[in-house]
């Protein structure tokens, strides 16, 4: 087997696949590159052939290498201490886990970084790091780089600061939607597009077959009568919304639709309620059918024990749709039959053919090892408890850390030990949801199993990857006849069709135009436009720190004792999204915010985020008490109220009044608010600042001509009288405040 040699690659350690070389060619001569291949095809291995050229190259620079989760940026980590012949303590790891202090030593000290996006943010944001020193910056499971994902922020910082920047973009999927592909380009200033698939000639040596099958079930007639009183259900619903004027567009009530369907009744409640009160019970009538849509999804695919556990909690929900549910009689009967099926241990034919399938797969093989999957984490708890007890069976519970409901997630720390129990063989099956889909070092698995199909060319793809990686791999798709597993095993099918035709259209695109000027994309204002902008570290944690880089605009981030954003001397914003304006106008905190924002500044400001509508519509508050808040915080409170649709039109605001504040004005912004978290020059002006008279300009005159607090307070009147629109009643001010004897009031 030939081996890649290089100078900082181990001997004998990557094997040599020209495709992977080639990739990692066309990288350095294109530029900034999203490489798109099956899970297997080693796409890690051209990230670390690049770095290996560009670290022989420029020893002094550094690689950033990141991954959306702390397992699998470990994971990289571990890859390139095997492979590369560079002292491992070069080599580390940054996560959030890590105090502030030593992450930056991490980041002086290191060649190579892997690390998790929102930790560079936060670092970059307060600014911890600079990226101008990175050769390469890589991003794992690039498709994630849309919308305020802390990906796009980034790459937009890294195309400022980087002289000679160079991106690689990795994803088995980036998506199927044009519009979806064009964002992940545009967001990671993609130059250039490589594509690698199975069947490529260059490939075909080094893939593994993987063969699927689908196996088809019959519902049980027990669950085809709960079925039909959730359906009539359903159906009486949809008829009394298509009278009112609304309707879903799919054949099987497509959970998305129906979800619109309810936003739009929502926002037409506070405008049209007066005239169409019909509206009031569409609303009922949505919430309604979206529960028992998921009701009859979970009978379906999943059985009559996830569907028993989901009627429990609703007996226990407060809502109105809730309570007006169980008051019908159909779904009051179809409740008692699934709790009869439940206590008669009656299982959906999908459970039984799944225990058929492992004890076969184990019988042929007893060291192998399965990943079954499933959406739903109370289905996956019932079937590890079912499975328990089959023979042969070693299954274990795999899930993601958010906790759900009544059930506990699973730590980073508790996945990793189970992946290594996977591995050692104290089990032999994975029962998991999407978790494992994305990334994690999972080992390679001789059988996949869905047990549901899934509508995402995605999260097909990535579940595919996960077997066929040393040997012939094997995906088993299980479906129930007649529902929506077959609609999702289709869906599925055709975007991954779309997604691979997309993908042509747009290489084609990428290959016929030079597309330089998507380096250039952000027009930047210049230097002297630029307004600092002081964020509370609790908004940091939000994406509209990002968002105000991106306006151009120099953001520092430190606790403040007062709002949300300070502007300037005289102007401090509390920044509310409308569900936050109404919680705290209930719990109070409103009120208290508005009192200390009016009394630390000249010109408070409140700005409201979000819809109007949504304003009145959200929370069961009377819309006169609603007003009278908004009257009460304009009178009372004087702190003017400014509504923005969302947090781009925010940031947009507080870049406005900050170029009127500090550019038209010529303004310093005062430090004597939020004193906490501040440097040594900022809190030497800040105390500067407490003198009489004395603002954000001159305190930084008074520091630069005597160099120290200390040197100012033993200058006599006529020294401090030498510094700039220090006039005598100013300087007479200070010296009365620093040499006059203290009496007590």
């Amino acid at each position: 087997m030939p081996y890649v040699k290089h100078p900082l690659i181990k001997e004998k350690s990557v094997e040599a696949r020209v495709y992977q070389q080639v990739l990692a060619a066309r990288v350095l001569e294109r530029g900034n590159s999203l490489v798109v291949a099956p899970t297997a095809l080693g796409k890690t291995i051209v990230a670390l052939l690049l770095s290996a050229e560009l670290l022989q190259k420029h020893p002094k620079k550094k690689i950033l290498f990141l991954a959306p989760t702390k397992p699998l940026a470990v994971q990289h980590q571990k890859s390139f201490k095997k492979f590369l012949k560079i002292d491992e303590e070069k080599i580390e790891l940054l996560t959030g886990t890590i105090t502030p202090k030593k992450r930056t030593e991490i980041w002086d000290n290191s060649q190579i970084i892997t690390a998790t996006p929102q930790t560079i943010e936060n670092d970059l944001l307060r600014g911890r790091i600079d990226l101008e020193e990175v050769s390469l910056l890589i991003f794992d499971e690039s498709h994630r780089a849309v919308g305020d994902y802390a990906y796009v922020f980034i790459a937009k910082r890294y195309m400022k600061q980087n002289k000679k920047p160079l991106i690689l973009a990795i994803t088995a999927s980036p998506g199927s939607g044009e519009e979806k592909i064009q964002d992940v380009c545009k967001n990671l200033f993609i130059k250039n597009l490589e594509i690698k698939k199975d069947s490529d000639e260059d490939v075909k040596p080094y893939v593994q077959e993987i063969k699927t099958e689908w196996i088809r079930v019959n519902l049980p007639e027990k669950f085809l009568v709960v079925k039909k009183n959730l359906e009539i259900f359903m159906k009486e619903q949809l008829i009394s919304l298509k009278r009112i004027g609304f309707a879903p567009k799919s054949k099987y009530m497509n959970m998305k639709d129906l979800l619109e369907i309810q936003r739009q009744i929502r926002r037409d409640i506070p405008t049209q309620a007066r005239t169409r009160p019909s509206l009031f019970t569409a609303a009922s009538k949505i919430a309604a059918l979206i529960k028992i849509t998921h009701a009859n999804t979970l009978l379906e695919t999943q059985g009559v024990s996830s569907l028993n556990d989901y009627f429990e909690r609703m007996k226990t929900a407060t809502t109105k749709a809730a309570k007006s549910l169980l008051r019908d009689e159909g779904i009051g009967e179809a409740i008692i039959i699934t709790k009869k099926l439940n206590d008669a241990n009656v299982i959906h034919p999908k459970l039984l053919e799944l225990e058929k399938i492992l004890v076969q797969q184990f019988k042929a093989n007893s060291d192998g090892k399965v990943i079954v999957f499933n959406h739903y984490r109370d289905s996956i708890r019932h079937m590890a408890k079912y499975l328990k007890n089959v023979k042969g069976v070693k299954a274990k519970r795999f899930v993601g850390q958010a906790a759900k409901s009544h059930e506990k997630g699973m730590t980073q720390k508790e996945q990793i030990a189970t992946i290594k129990d996977l591995k050692d063989g104290k089990y032999n099956t994975l029962l998991a949801s999407s978790v494992a889909e994305e990334g994690l070092d999972i080992p390679a698995v001789d059988l996949v199993v869905f047990y549901e199909p899934v509508p995402s060319e995605i999260r097909m793809i990535q579940r595919r990857g996960r077997t066929g990686r040393f040997g012939k791999g094997r995906v088993i798709v299980l479906i129930a006849k007649d529902t929506r597993d077959e609609g999702f095993y289709w869906a599925a099918r055709a975007k991954e069709k779309k997604m691979h035709n997309t993908i042509k259209v747009i290489q084609k695109t990428f290959n016929g135009q030079k597309l330089d000027s998507q380096t250039t994309l952000g027009k930047y204002m210049a230097p002297e436009e630029r307004v600092l902008v002081w964020v509370d570290s609790r908004e940091g944690k939000s994406s509209i720190a990002s968002i105000l880089e991106e306006k151009n605009a120099m953001v520092k981030v430190r606790t403040l004792e007062v709002g949300d954003f300070m502007l300037s001397d005289d102007v401090i914003v509390e920044r509310k999204t409308v569900e936050d304006f109404l919680s705290s106008m209930v719990d109070g905190r409103l009120f208290n915010q508005l009192v200390l924002l009016s009394s630390n500044c000249n010109s408070p400001l409140l700005l409201l985020e979000g819809s109007i509508e949504d304003l009145f519509a959200l929370r069961d508050i009377h819309e006169n008490a609603i007003r009278g808040a908004l009257i009460s915080i304009a009178t009372n409170y004087r702190v003017p109220i400014i509504f923005t649709r969302d947090i781009n039109e925010t940031a947009q605001y507080l870049i406005t009044i900050a170029k009127r504040e500090q550019l038209a004005k010529d303004k310093d912004i005062r430090l004597r608010v939020g004193r906490k978290g501040l440097t040594l020059a900022e809190q030497q002006r800040f105390i500067v600042e407490s003198f009489p008279s004395i603002g954000p300009t001159l305190a930084k005159a008074l520091l630069g001509k005597f160099g120290s607090i200390k040197s100012i307070v033993e200058a006599d009147e006529k020294k401090l009288r030498e510094v700039e629109k220090m006039g005598p009643k100013k300087a007479k001010k200070i010296i009365d405040v620093l040499r006059s004897k203290w009496e007590k009031d």
